[in-house]
């Protein structure tokens, strides 16, 4: 193996946990994590602040996800990454899998324990009206830095391009763990998405 194909490549994966190919996507990308040294980054970005109409306050904990990604900010904060990924796959099959709809917050309480995290983190989370800040961060970086309009948003650490969704179909695509790290490698690691 050279010294690329053994040096981790860093990646910031922004996702909106009410996006199914945003999660198809984050399925794919821990299973190229097994055959090939990735490193993720989970970071967030709001669907509902892209589509939002021109003059409309947002509802911070009934509109589109944002319970959930407040729930997932304040997970980041008390877990790390590990924490947030924990819980994106736990909301990601109970929207994506079962259509429990993530807007409910005893779905998200549910998710949070089926990810190892206190259900009382839901609560906590939309009490705090920073996790609004921590995830309008993490979007505003990805729209500035990456010029993101849509997730999910794919970046190598370092590099000021995103690819956005042409890898959402590789989930099913890819049979194999082994093609799914072929893909990765000639599709993100190419000179493009270095610059």
């Amino acid at each position: 193996m050279t010294t690329r194909e053994t040096t981790p490549a860093s990646i910031n994966f922004h996702f909106d946990p009410a996006c199914p190919l945003a999660w198809r996507t984050a399925l794919w990308m821990r299973e190229v994590r097994e055959v090939r040294p990735v490193d993720v980054t989970w970071r967030f970005f709001s669907l509902e602040v892209v589509n939002r109409k021109e003059g409309v306050t947002p509802d911070f904990q009934k509109d589109g996800s944002w319970a959930a990604h407040r729930t997932l900010a304040l997970a980041r904060r008390q877990g790390g990454n590990t924490a947030v990924e924990r819980l994106y796959l736990a909301l990601g099959a109970a929207q994506h899998g079962r259509r429990e709809s993530i807007r409910d917050v005893a779905i998200i309480q549910a998710a949070a324990k089926q990810a190892d995290l206190d259900p009382g983190i839901v609560e906590a989370a939309l009490a705090d009206e920073s996790t609004i800040q921590d995830v309008l961060a993490d979007h505003e970086e990805a729209v500035s830095r990456y010029r993101a309009f849509g997730v999910p948003t794919i970046a190598i650490e370092g590099s000021d391009v995103g690819s956005m969704g042409q890898l959402s179909g590789m989930y099913r695509a890819e049979k194999t763990l082994e093609r799914c790290g072929t893909t990765f490698t000639g599709r993100c690691t190419s000179p493009i998405y270095m610059s």
